[in-house]
């Protein structure tokens, strides 16, 4: 299975769609998912991964992996986790978006703008149980998720989306310095989502009313310590997630 390299065109029923993904890496995607649905979880939203511009250079490819995202991985902030069954539990730094409306399959740039209800920082509990060396293994696994967090919608809109926006994180003694180009750290938020819809269409399902989707991290993953993890937006609100190991 090759590295993506350049737009695929894919065709569902009588609908054609050009995503970055090649149908290998589509098909892989589709069976992560279902095997979720058919344990029961249901499907609440999307997970852009690896968008940084040095996991896209590591990968070979142009745009952040999709993945979805289910009910059984909510976490409530503030609350313990315990990640002592999972064989490297990391930590992940986002931002992310709730959904207002229904996303057209050919949606125009200002559609998907205006279809954002809030964006909100987020934590993402992954699991890097094998190493992350190509798109497939990746692909595999649903981008290795196993929890998530985020703070609850804004109703703000998009305003002026990731611009002027601050991402604050600690860890116990720890702090990183503050974020203040959250789009050069992910890559373009509406890039992204944009190539989120065309793969959510594409897999028959879209980007619908009440869905979220985590948008990526400022930082590299991050080792679960045992210490409070924090994220917040000053302007906005704070997430955090205690771990159990």
């Amino acid at each position: 299975m090759g590295h993506r390299n350049e737009a695929f065109k894919f065709k569902s029923g009588n609908e054609e769609y050009c995503i970055m993904t090649n149908k290998a890496q589509l098909e892989i995607i589709e069976k992560a998912l279902n095997s979720r649905r058919q344990a029961g979880q249901k499907q609440i939203g999307w997970k852009l991964g690896f968008g940084s511009p040095a996991a896209l250079k590591a990968l070979n490819t142009s745009k952040p992996l999709i993945g979805g995202l289910f009910d059984a991985g909510e976490i409530t902030s503030g609350t313990t986790t315990d990640v002592r069954e999972m064989t490297k539990p990391s930590l992940e730094a986002e931002i992310a978006a709730y959904i207002s409306s229904d996303i057209p399959k050919d949606a125009t740039d200002n559609q998907i703008m205006e279809s954002i209800e809030s964006l909100v920082p987020a934590i993402e509990l992954i699991d890097f149980h094998t190493p992350p060396s190509n798109p497939e293994t990746i692909l595999a696994d649903n981008i290795f998720q196993r929890g998530w967090v985020m703070f609850p919608s804004t109703n703000r809109g998009w305003s002026n989306g990731a611009k002027g926006l601050e991402i604050h994180i600690t860890q116990g003694d720890q702090t990183w310095e503050p974020t203040t180009d959250i789009e050069a750290k992910i890559g373009s938020i509406l890039d992204g989502l944009i190539e989120c819809n065309s793969i959510a269409n594409a897999l028959g399902r879209g980007i619908v009313k009440g869905d979220i989707i985590l948008l990526g991290s400022v930082i590299p993953p991050h080792p679960s310590n045992g210490n409070e993890f924090s994220v917040s937006i000053p302007s906005i609100g704070k997430v955090s997630l205690n771990f159990q190991q």
